[in-house]
């Protein structure tokens, strides 16, 4: 952690750092003199409004060294950040208390994609994905990853040789073949390169297995919602 730190977030100029500060009872003045009597060249509108000044902390730095400490103890982290932050500074004080603006102190987890917090009036509140939390039960400092039951579908198979891939918010359907046998100057028309030109994770990654794709074609809408209506009736005769 940069020995900076303190000064980095902190030292920024304040909102409305240029407007003049507010006299004591100067609302009262402006109610009591009437209104052609008010000076012609006063800044009106900033007082009008109440304008007043207030702290704009610098906050990426933390975040950033945050999010560069996740998987180590928190005990450690918090030491780092406190190491180069005085409590003495109320300025200081106050930056550091952003912390669990970031970080989920008391939560309760179920698996590495279901975090609740359990401080507040927010109680049982869902964590969102990538946010930080420390685990009640290591006090490791973690991140709620992404829920894969519900990332969108990529890629469905119907059959051993058609597949449907999802691309440019468009479903295609495409023929596959085995890789095996196959001569090297065949051309992929999915990927858009010579078979002999894939790795076998491109295969698995895009296909599922040592396939490429000789033929390709965009869905129309019917087709589209055809494709989906058949592949609920499909997983509700697996549920049953």
């Amino acid at each position: 952690m940069r020995s900076d730190m303190a000064k980095v977030i902190v030292e920024r100029p304040r909102i409305w750092s240029r407007s003049p500060s507010r006299k004591k009872g100067y609302r009262k003045y402006l109610q009591s003199v009437p209104v052609d009597e008010l000076p012609l060249s006063e800044p009106m509108l900033g007082r009008w409004k109440g304008r007043g000044k207030w702290l704009n902390e610098h906050l990426g730095p933390m975040r950033r060294f945050l999010r560069s400490n996740i998987g180590r103890p928190w005990n450690n982290v918090h030491q780092d950040l406190c190491e180069h932050v005085s409590f003495e500074n109320a300025v200081q004080a106050h930056v550091l208390s952003h912390i669990y603006d970031y970080v989920h102190i008391h939560v309760h987890v179920e698996d590495s994609a279901t975090v609740y917090s359990t401080a507040g009036w927010r109680q049982h509140r869902k964590l969102d994905e990538n946010t930080m939390y420390v685990c009640p039960n290591s006090g490791i400092l973690k991140v709620v990853q992404a829920n894969v039951r519900h990332r969108p579908r990529k890629r469905i198979s119907m059959s051993g040789q058609t597949q449907y891939l999802h691309r440019d918010n468009v479903w295609w359907e495409v023929c596959v073949r085995s890789t095996q046998n196959a001569s090297g100057d065949r051309w992929d028309v999915w990927l858009e390169r010579e078979v002999s030109q894939l790795t076998e994770q491109d295969c698995v990654t895009i296909y599922g297995g040592k396939l490429f794709a000789i033929s390709k074609r965009p869905l129309g809408p019917d087709e589209t919602r055809q494709l989906y209506r058949t592949l609920r009736q499909t997983n509700r005769g697996k549920r049953d």
